[in-house]
């Protein structure tokens, strides 16, 4: 049967009452999630008209006439009820308390805790997902803060004065911008990058940088920022371990605990 231009105006309105509701109809069941029923019906919805089945709408209990589409009465039975959103499940952990005591056995027991979480959601946030990355990333880790032990170098920083490699291009920048987090990011230039990057002013205010909540999201951007993912994957740890430090220092040191590494997470 024909459909006058304002009987379909009016059948439009009601359909996209009914998809902005997600409601469900045509093949939905009745035990079907309702807004998975309105978004694999309409999942194209280019054209409302022609999506809309006006013979379906009418046995679900919408009526047609004229000039009006009327919705069916509500039974007073029926009640509407909220649906509670499910919680996802937590994802395990890349790396586990035990393991990261094998992998690094410098670590001080009280650390283990205290550092096990942060540096999982930063490889899971990060894409260090395969053993090679994992065992690459936790390896100049702990080089760099000396088995967890610290988040701020050591040393003064005066030995950064005036690299201009560095963007330390004001005086006093080398010790305000020494070595901080989990992988001692160095220099104004780094800082700058990471305060953009984070919205954390770490130029005012460098040391934040060693902070527990900060200092393995930052290992993780600089991480990134490099590739290292790529790098750990193709060239190597020796250049993984080239582009953190700069050179070779505890190369050794590197290299065996990212063979310590790999032994523990793909033989747990």
């Amino acid at each position: 049967m024909p459909v006058s231009p304002s009987r379909r105006i009016h059948c439009a309105i009601a359909a996209a009452a009914v998809i902005t509701a997600g409601v469900g109809f045509g093949t939905a069941t009745a035990n079907a999630n309702p807004v998975t029923s309105a978004a694999t019906r309409y999942q194209e919805p280019g054209n409302l008209l022609k999506a809309l089945d006006i013979d379906a709408l009418t046995g679900s209990g919408w009526s047609k006439v004229d000039n009006t589409t009327v919705e069916p009465e509500e039974s007073s039975e029926e009640t509407e009820q909220a649906v509670e959103p499910v919680a996802e499940p937590a994802p395990a952990p890349v790396v586990t308390p035990d393991e990261l005591a094998r992998i690094v056995p410098g670590i001080p027991p009280e650390k283990i805790n205290e550092v096990i979480a942060p540096l999982n959601d930063a490889m899971v946030r990060h894409g260090i997902d395969n053993p090679v990355r994992q065992a690459a990333f936790i390896a100049q880790l702990a080089v760099e803060s000396d088995s967890f032990r610290t988040f701020e170098e050591y040393a003064s920083g005066r030995a950064y004065e005036g690299r201009a490699d560095l963007g330390n291009t004001q005086p006093g920048d080398g010790e305000r911008y020494k070595g901080r987090g989990a992988i001692q990011v160095t220099g104004r230039h780094n800082y700058q990058k990471l305060s953009e990057h984070t919205g954390v002013d770490f130029v005012s205010h460098p040391e934040l940088l060693a902070t527990g909540e900060n200092a393995f999201t930052t290992a993780a951007w600089y991480w990134t920022s490099r590739n290292l993912n790529e790098v750990a994957d193709t060239a190597g740890i020796v250049r993984v371990s080239e582009l953190v430090n700069g050179g070779h220092h505890a190369l050794d040191r590197r290299i065996a605990d990212f063979e310590r590494g790999l032994n523990v997470l793909l033989r747990p």
